[in-house]
């Protein structure tokens, strides 16, 4: 069967981590050239908690500053600020009169009394502006930005049909209420070679590589005939060829309008063997099917029969 690379890359003078990971990212580290990350896609894409910190702490770090820079002035500048009560109530003061010309609320209690403090609070209110402005865009990028929440089975499988042909399958299912339209899916098989660590590529064919709609779970099927890479390796050789099974979904999210895609992989440990799955939904007394997310990794032995 003909191998390709999909520009995982084919030749490394070692082995490598596996491709991709569940979240979908790539093991790949960039170093060197004129630009080592892009803040834009970093914020974007980073986790909701560590972008709160860093909004926060930008945030704070702006008005420490500006506070430092009318401490520097002279509190005396700031009419309505209390008579001097200690380096830090001093600062605090400042930094109070800076969150509220950097918000714009300006209670008018403190206010500035020079054209040096003056000038410093427009600076700062049209810092404030801006700032927010683009707080508020990047919020508006991350609820706005089409993610497909594709839920994987922790593992796939080698099973068997009944007639005895062994398979390789997992399992997916849609974490929102929302309905994938035409989804696709591909999946390549990575092996290494065991002493030059060339990687080698191969697409598996699927029992069904397409689905119109996607309510419930899908089992994706790859039948191990006597035409697959894999026919006749035992788990040792998954091990021995550092065996990697790569799955790229595509498919059309009606609530945003928009192509949505989803990445992940298995490695040869996280491969069970002579399994099947258990399915993962019912039907209700109103007769409404019910799927159990938590059902879907849920796999059982194969009756000795069919091993």
């Amino acid at each position: 069967m003909p191998t390709l690379d999909p520009g995982i890359g084919e030749k490394f003078s070692r082995r490598t981590k596996r491709a991709i990971n569940h979240d979908g990212s790539f093991n790949v580290r960039r170093r060197g050239g004129p630009h080592r990350r892009d803040p834009y896609q970093w914020l974007i894409t980073m986790a909701w908690g560590p972008f709160i910190g860093v909004v926060v702490a930008f945030f704070l770090v702006l008005n420490v500053a500006f506070a430092g820079a009318y401490m520097a002035l002279g509190l005396e500048d700031l009419p309505g600020v209390a008579a001097p009560r200690g380096a830090l109530q001093d600062f605090l003061s400042a930094l109070f009169f800076s969150i509220q010309t950097f918000t714009s609320v300006g209670y008018g209690h403190v206010y500035p009394g020079s054209n040096a403090t003056g000038f410093l609070s427009s600076v700062e209110a049209l810092v404030g502006v801006l700032t927010f402005a683009l707080a508020t865009g990047l919020l508006y990028g991350r609820f706005s930005r089409p993610t497909a929440r594709i839920h994987f089975s922790r593992t796939a499988i080698i099973s068997r049909r009944a007639d005895g042909t062994p398979c390789l399958q997992f399992r997916i299912a849609n974490l929102r209420n929302n309905i994938l339209i035409d989804l696709q899916a591909r999946v390549l098989l990575k092996t290494v070679a065991p002493v030059t660590n060339d990687q080698t590529y191969a697409f598996l064919p699927l029992e069904r590589d397409a689905v119109s709609f996607f309510p419930l779970s899908w089992t994706i099927v790859h039948d191990i005939t006597p035409e697959s890479p894999l026919h006749g390796l035992l788990a040792a050789d998954y091990e021995r060829l550092d065996v990697e099974v790569i799955i790229q979904l595509k498919g059309y999210d009606d609530t945003f309008a928009q192509d949505v895609h989803a990445r992940n992989s298995y490695t040869h440990d996280e491969i069970e063997w002579h399994r099947r799955f258990i399915r993962a939904y019912e039907v209700g007394e109103d007769g409404i099917a019910v799927i159990d997310l938590d059902e879907l990794h849920r796999t059982e032995a194969l009756d000795a029969s069919l091993n």
